[in-house]
């Protein structure tokens, strides 16, 4: 069931957004991914927990073995090298978020201003 938790958390959101905002494709896409977000959030979340709890009980268990597999399955999921990678994914997108709003800003800015000189220019 909770693999099935992100891709509902869309749909449910992507109808969110598009009923807000009265139908818009950017509003629906906006809703399916903080829908999808979310659900991911909740997910990893759940994940963690079951570690954790994996980690007490091998700890007040004394299970010596149960707690060094733990801690070898945590270095293999989230290791040294895939932190720095991840980072480094991390500011690469935010650099193609600010040079897509680099261009993007001043073209639907433009096309605004143009849009509305030429009504100036219809009414006169």
């Amino acid at each position: 069931m909770k693999s099935l938790l992100p891709p509902t958390l869309a749909v449910v959101g992507g109808g969110a957004g598009a009923a807000v905002t009265a139908g818009s494709p950017a509003g629906a896409a906006l809703g399916a991914g903080v829908g999808s977000a979310a659900g991911s959030l909740i997910v990893m979340d759940s994940n963690a927990r079951e570690d954790k709890k994996m980690m007490v009980d091998a700890l007040t268990s004394g299970d010596v073995d149960a707690l060094v597999e733990t801690k070898l399955k945590a270095a293999k999921d989230g290791g040294f090298f895939d932190s720095i990678l991840a980072e480094v994914y991390g500011v690469i997108k935010l650099c193609v978020i600010g040079l897509a709003l680099w261009f993007i800003v001043p073209m639907v800015y433009s096309h605004w201003r143009a849009k509305k000189s030429e009504d100036r220019w219809n009414r006169i």
